[in-house]
């Protein structure tokens, strides 16, 4: 039976409306601007503590060199305002010594030959006899040590007293020469010599400049952590801060703090670099204990675009009665956002563009684009001829889509140097050891080239001076 024009209207309306909702709508969408900031990134700066310590048994050695002999000679009645005494004093044993934090400690054992002259009158006649003696005393003084800005070593030495080891027998009738008379002309007199010796024999053993800028120079060249990963170390100091000199007993101790940047690279070495001089010592109540390996690990929008592209090129997407296929896809910046370029063709067809901005998943190790949304230009254009899509689910399958993963670099960097840092590596003037803890993020930047995540790898560093 033949369809009449009456029985083609409400034909002819359901299949406008089907038209109308299957038709392909084209997108006329203004693409997002690519643009990318002057990248400006500051490494943490990392604290290398430099423990150095001397053993009291260097300096001893030294001031038992120095401070020999006699150490004072009196030989005239007529010194010391007519003192009518002649005296000398001799080294009779080993000069010993302690610390006690920034302050050394001597004792100096002397054997104390004495002459004293005793006068007498008689009719205007004057006539004397004289009279020796021995005895021991041990003077005792004590150094102060401070670290100069310039490098140089402050001592201050001054006397600590004595005390008799055996006394001096001198009689003359009812006379007795008083013992601190005695006792206080040697320390007088003896004491600048000591002194001079004494600060001679500090500054010596304790060069703590000729040290450090050997040290200072060696953590400079490059290193090569990895022949396998072809990773490299860079230490670029910055600063040197040190506390204030330390010890006790035996041992003297004082830590140096390099302040650096210590980075870690992939591939080739950027060549020798330019040393550092040593600069002025900055000295501080207390050093930072903190250790941080800077590194980045950069991912070309080369390999961006190939993953993305492996992923979601040809994907064909359905959602009730519509469906997009997505021909091409790429990814390019913005500022500190991605752009995903999408030119889809199906139920809408054209270009679309979303937006995310990539941070570091820490559970996958992985970069993610984080609030992944369409861009406004997109909303806008889709509000109008596609809202469907807002509902579809595709930003969920985007998101999941869009990673990119760095976890076998992280894995390399960590591991190799771990193992660098336990096989307590030995170069001139120094060994390094030490232990790797965390694993942090720092930065994710945007450059034309590539998205570049920094790392930071924490723990604990030693360095100590080698022979």
């Amino acid at each position: 039976m033949p369809i009449t024009m009456h029985a083609w209207k409400p034909v002819s309306a359901l299949l406008m409306l089907f038209f109308l909702f299957t038709s392909c709508h084209r997108l006329n969408i203004d693409r997002p601007v690519e643009e990318y900031y002057k990248v400006n990134y500051a490494p943490r700066l990392s604290t290398l503590v430099i423990p150095v310590e001397t053993s009291t048994a260097t300096l001893k050695k030294l001031i038992n060199r120095e401070i020999t002999g006699v150490i004072y000679s009196d030989t005239s009645f007529a010194d010391n305002d007519r003192d009518n005494l002649m005296l000398r004093a001799t080294r009779s044993d080993s000069i010993t010594l302690s610390i006690d934090r920034n302050t050394v400690y001597y004792r100096i054992p002397l054997k104390i030959w004495v002459r004293k002259r005793l006068e007498a009158g008689f009719l205007g006649y004057s006539f004397g006899t004289t009279q020796d003696a021995t005895a021991e005393v041990a003077l005792k003084f004590k150094t102060t040590v401070n670290l100069n800005k310039d490098w140089s070593i402050g001592t201050l030495t001054r006397p600590d007293g004595y005390e008799w080891i055996s006394y001096p027998q001198m009689m003359a009738g009812l006379l007795k020469i008083p013992l601190p008379v005695i006792g206080d002309l040697v320390v007088e007199e003896a004491m600048p010599v000591i002194s001079r010796e004494i600060d001679r024999s500090v500054k010596s053993t304790f060069n703590l400049k000729q040290i450090i800028t050997n040290a200072w120079t060696s953590i400079q060249q490059p290193v090569k952590i990895s022949d396998e990963y072809n990773i490299w170390m860079q230490v670029t100091p910055v600063e040197v801060s040190t506390v204030p000199f330390g010890g006790s007993g035996s041992v003297f101790r004082h830590s140096v703090s390099v302040g650096a940047m210590v980075e870690l690279s992939f591939g080739a070495n950027s060549g020798k670099p330019e040393l550092k001089p040593l600069p002025p010592l900055k000295i501080t109540s207390a050093l930072p204990e903190h250790f941080a390996v800077n590194f980045s690990v950069d991912i070309p929008f080369s390999t961006i675009n190939e993953i993305v592209r492996k992923e979601f090129k040809g994907y064909d997407y359905s959602y009730k009665r519509y469906k997009i296929n997505i021909r091409d896809i790429s990814i390019y910046g913005q500022g500190e956002n991605l752009i995903v370029a999408m030119a889809v063709e199906g139920s809408v067809k054209g270009s679309m563009f979303l937006s995310g901005k990539p941070v570091f998943n820490r559970e996958t190790n992985a970069v993610e684009l984080e609030n992944l949304d369409f861009s406004l230009n997109t909303r806008n254009v889709l509000a109008k001829t596609g809202s469907w899509i807002f509902h579809s689910g595709l930003l969920r399958k985007m998101s999941e889509g869009l990673v990119f993963p760095v976890g076998d670099q992280l894995r390399e960097a960590r591991d190799e140097m771990q193992n660098y840092l336990r096989n307590n590596q030995t170069y001139p003037y120094l060994k390094i050891s030490g232990d790797i803890d965390n694993l942090e993020t720092d930065k994710i930047l945007i450059s034309p080239e590539s998205v570049k995540a920094y790392f930071q790898l924490t723990g604990q560093i030693r360095i100590t001076i080698s022979e």
